[in-house]
């Protein structure tokens, strides 16, 4: 017996130090995966603070507090986050004076909050202790930051108010077995949340935790009995970036110590009969290890793709991120240019021959260059829907080089064209050839950080498909050319420089998307892109486009047309924008229709269920309440089936789908006379 009770004792020993480093592994790649959620969430809060702080800059709390637009802004950015559970902003004598909760009480006075006395005493940021929100009555944390007059005095906190049961849900859904912790803990000690039992105490300097991140403020493990539960564990922490709150993760000695002894059991009850088991458990041990082995080797690759996914979500979520930052500004700002349009539309239509007619012709050409601009930022943000068209390259690189090129360059970097005179058409999508060569423009500045020259070249090329044509190319095609006198870029860079998400600027410099999208347009386009480059003397990449038998279409005059006569048919607009409304109001008059203006949906289908008759109804897509546009007109179909409806928006993700139902839309900000022949048309078809 005395040789199987020996191979017990060093199976149960080898064992233990085994199940004590599996649990601490499990309570590292845990710890890991939490991490990463919550510092993501933090990073969102300090983006949200900054974008915020940038939208208020230069308003009164009286002008804030007033205002209907950053109410609707605060909404807008609760809406895209759903880490955030509501966001306010306080006066610097502690008053609430804007919120993103319809709920919230004007004037509530936070003052006695401990993030706005520790913000008023001149720190620059904060994270709250938790409390029971005064309007939520839920456990809420703040991450705030301080608003500075221009003078650096204090005027007021911005504050992202985080509800802490979504937080809660995570740690229960992240926690392994019943005794599992975890903790979201401010690094003086003061637990924000904490799972499974909630208690929010403060952990004294002697404290297993404080005492392990005075040694390793980053991150690092420990073992100790918690303050809140009695409970020995096995912890796991770390520290969410600059913020000065980790998370905490710990699993059960006991509970480790119970799996330990199950197996102690196991293995007992093969040791104790007889020795002739003793080959039988000598081959356990043996499998067991070499299985442990081929984990292990599985759990590391595994965590090494699981890194790699978790990289490359990080970046397709920032760029969706901004992707609807950019659609909401694109809404406002073509709600801003269609008021402005149209005006300056009604003003030249009065002006007639005098002296200010020159002026008001150049602001509105400005004004439609607005509206250009805010394509190109969908576009960028991969929120626009885009169309080929028959374009000069000489003509749309031109205006590039003479407009946006050179703003998004430095003052020490010189820009020559050199555009052949006889270059052939092309058949792009104009905003994602403007794009592309913005992204190399950026590239070269990058790439000349002591300033240089950029060269914008193109010619006609023709290729026969053989070894010297890029990528096997055949026919006729553009060559745009971008050259640089930059650093050049090494051999086995440029092999990869195309990929999704390579980059080798620093990170925070880049997402790795620019150049990569470049080849997309190229290729989509029949074409490609090609790039040359030696280190030290500077890099050409061209873009190689397909030749077109058409001809570029010629863009239309912002010079005032006649417009059709209404001849007194009745229009119900429907526009939640008073200046738009009156304003739309005025042009259609001017057209000699009879023009109804409600402010919501619902109104305008009250007025219609009224009894009175109506030619069409001119609805905006985006309003605020339970209806949009779209419904709108979908109501208008089903009730009243021989009624035209014309829809338009500044930006919505419902025009695609108004589109594909078959409605008539019109993008803000619109000509007069788009709006003219889009009425024209569809009363015709009524008629």
């Amino acid at each position: 017996m005395t040789v199987p009770l020996l191979l017990l004792a060093a199976v149960a020993w080898h064992d233990h130090r085994e199940t004590f480093a599996q649990a601490q592994r499990h309570v590292e790649r845990n710890a890991a995966v939490l991490y990463e959620h919550t510092l993501r969430a933090f990073e969102t809060f300090a983006y949200v603070h900054d974008e915020i702080d940038n939208h208020i800059a230069g308003l009164s709390w009286d002008q804030i507090a007033a205002s209907e637009d950053i109410k609707q802004h605060l909404r807008r950015a609760e809406e895209a986050f759903p880490q955030i559970g509501s966001l306010w902003l306080i006066d610097p004598d502690g008053r609430m004076r804007s919120s993103s909760v319809d709920r919230a009480i004007q004037g509530l006075d936070l003052s006695d909050r401990d993030y706005f006395r520790a913000l008023k005493s001149g720190a620059e940021r904060y994270v709250s202790q938790t409390n029971i929100g005064r309007v939520s009555g839920v456990p809420v944390f703040s991450v705030t930051r301080r608003r500075s007059a221009p003078q650096g005095t204090f005027d007021g906190v911005i504050s992202v108010a985080v509800h802490m049961p979504d937080f809660q849900e995570v740690f229960s859904r992240a926690a392994a077995v019943p005794a599992d912790a975890v903790s979201l803990v401010r690094e003086d000690g003061t637990i924000l949340g904490r799972y499974p039992d909630g208690k929010l105490i403060r952990l004294t300097p002697e404290s297993g935790f404080m005492q392990a991140i005075a040694r390793s403020p980053q991150g690092g493990s420990f073992r100790t009995v918690s303050q809140g539960d009695g409970v020995e564990r096995l912890f796991e922490y770390r520290k969410l970036g600059s913020a000065p709150v980790y998370i905490n993760y710990g699993r059960s000695v006991d509970a480790v110590r119970a799996e330990w002894r199950s197996h102690v059991l196991f293995y007992a009850l093969f040791a104790v009969p007889s020795a002739l088991l003793l080959g039988l458990v000598s081959w356990l041990v043996i499998r067991k290890e070499r299985s442990e082995r081929e984990a292990r080797a599985r759990a590391a690759a595994e965590t090494v793709r699981r890194q790699r996914a978790e990289e490359l979500l990080q970046k397709i979520q920032r760029l969706e991120m901004l992707g609807q930052i950019a659609g909401g500004i694109a809404h406002d700002f073509n709600n801003l240019l269609m008021v402005i349009t149209s005006n300056l539309y009604l003003a030249q239509s009065r002006a007639g021959e005098n002296s200010a007619a020159p002026f008001i012709d150049t602001a509105m050409q400005a004004a439609y260059r607005g509206g250009q601009l805010t394509q190109q930022l969908l576009t960028f943000a991969r929120q626009q829907t885009l169309k080929p068209e028959v374009v000069d390259a000489n003509d749309a690189l031109g205006a590039m080089v003479d407009g946006m090129l050179k703003r998004s360059l430095r003052g020490d970097i010189a820009v020559e064209t050199d555009l052949a005179p006889d270059v052939w058409p092309v058949e792009v999508d104009r905003a994602q050839m403007e794009l592309a060569v913005l992204n190399l423009a950026v590239n070269a500045r990058d790439a000349m950080p002591g300033g240089g020259t950029l060269e914008v070249r193109t010619r006609n090329v023709t290729f026969d498909g053989g070894a010297k044509a890029p990528d096997g190319l055949r026919g006729e095609f553009v060559a745009l050319s971008l050259t640089d006198t930059g650093c050049g870029i090494a051999p086995e860079v440029c092999e990869r420089v195309f990929d999704p998400f390579f980059t080798t600027k620093d990170v925070g410099k880049g997402t790795g998307l620019g150049l990569s999208q470049v080849y997309g347009f190229a290729t989509q386009s029949g074409g490609t892109v090609t790039v040359d480059s030696t280190v030290g003397r500077g890099t050409t990449f061209t873009l190689y486009l397909p030749r077109t038998g058409n001809a570029p279409a010629h863009r239309a005059s912002v010079a005032p047309v006649k417009l059709p006569e209404g001849k007194g048919r009745a229009i119900l607009l429907v526009e939640d924008s008073p200046e738009i409304g009156r304003t739309t109001t005025t042009l259609l008059e001017g057209m000699d229709y009879s023009v109804t203006l409600a402010d919501n949906a619902h109104k305008a289908l009250d007025v219609l269920s009224n009894g009175r008759r109506f030619d069409l109804v001119f609805s905006d897509i985006v309003m605020p309440g339970t209806m949009n546009g779209l419904d709108l007109g979908r109501a208008v179909r089903q009730r009243f089936p021989d009624l035209p409806v014309l829809l338009t928006t500044g930006y919505s993700n419902a025009a695609s789908t108004a589109a594909a139902e078959g409605f008539r839309l019109l993008q803000k900000p619109y000509r007069p006379e788009m709006l003219s022949e889009a009425l024209r048309d569809l009363m015709s078809v009524r008629a």
